[in-house]
């Protein structure tokens, strides 16, 4: 009987779990005791299904994860879609919109394993390089036809996103959300249109339900804004030494950076709470 039986660990994997395509080796060797000691090691990323390669390729042995912020629920080892929530057509209207009015604006569309490009610009070239993604371009009229798990914007300057956050309105049923990445020295900035009431928390809790995590047993780490929810909901959060000053003030514990293997750290900490419950 391991310590960790009955817990599950969801990562962020951009800025938590992997930078640049890069995870520590002290990493892989934490995430290997951890779920040799009984524990669920999974992923919990803002990348659509198609966008994990690089993760899946180091790390052995991931559990059932949450992608696409939240809008899905996948099991690789099963290759099973679990749970899944599509766009609106709220969201299909916005798309419409900025395809037709902000031709500055690049725009991918990830539906289940599909991602699909409405729009390219440097930035979407950018992130697909990144993010390993096989991607097709796809005109508007043939995109309205499809069921979309999320939408995401891409612009060069952190200032744009703004203007897409204040779209948000009581009465829509979505809401965007801003992310990130860092790619080669610059970081890079995204909105994606998520169905209101879903994100990072509420579909790792839903996991939880899935595979009969025991009370207390649930633990989360990340780096940004959108791990916010998740890491507050988990019975032990961590958030990483260089996320924003106002999520390390919410966090249980603050772990390394990624670069200097913020899992394994978190994982360390977690072996002393269980040990002393």
């Amino acid at each position: 009987m391991g310590i960790f039986d009955g817990c599950l660990l969801a990562s962020d994997v951009d800025g938590t779990l992997i930078e640049n395509d890069v995870i520590h080796p002290r990493v892989l060797e934490k995430i290997r005791y951890f779920t040799d000691e009984g524990g669920i090691f999974a992923l919990s990323t803002g990348r659509s299904l198609g966008a994990v390669s690089a993760v899946l390729e180091k790390v052995e042995g991931i559990g059932p994860s949450v992608v696409c912020n939240g809008c899905m629920i996948y099991d690789y080892a099963q290759k099973k879609i679990l749970f899944q929530i599509t766009e609106s057509q709220m969201v299909k209207d916005l798309v419409s919109y900025i395809y037709q009015n902000l031709p500055q604006v690049g725009i991918e569309l990830h539906c289940e394993e599909k991602v699909l490009v409405l729009r390219r610009n440097a930035e979407i070239a950018d992130h697909e390089r990144y993010e390993r993604l096989d991607s097709a371009d796809i005109t508007l009229e043939e995109a309205l036809k499809l069921k979309w798990n999320k939408a995401l914007l891409a612009v060069e300057n952190a200032t744009d996103i703004d203007v897409f956050l204040s779209l948000a309105k009581p009465e829509q049923d979505f809401l965007p959300a801003h992310t990130t990445a860092f790619i080669d020295g610059r970081a890079r900035h995204y909105c994606e249109l998520l169905p209101k009431g879903i994100n990072k928390a509420v579909s790792t809790q839903k996991l939880c339900e899935l595979l009969n995590i025991k009370k207390g047993g649930f633990f989360a780490i990340g780096d940004y804004y959108n791990d916010e929810e998740m890491v507050l909901a988990a019975d032990v959060g961590a958030i990483t030494k260089n996320a924003p000053e106002d999520l390390r003030q919410k966090a249980d514990y603050i772990s390394e950076t990624v670069e200097n293997g913020a899992v394994a750290d978190f994982i360390d900490y977690l072996e002393t709470v269980v040990q002393t419950r």
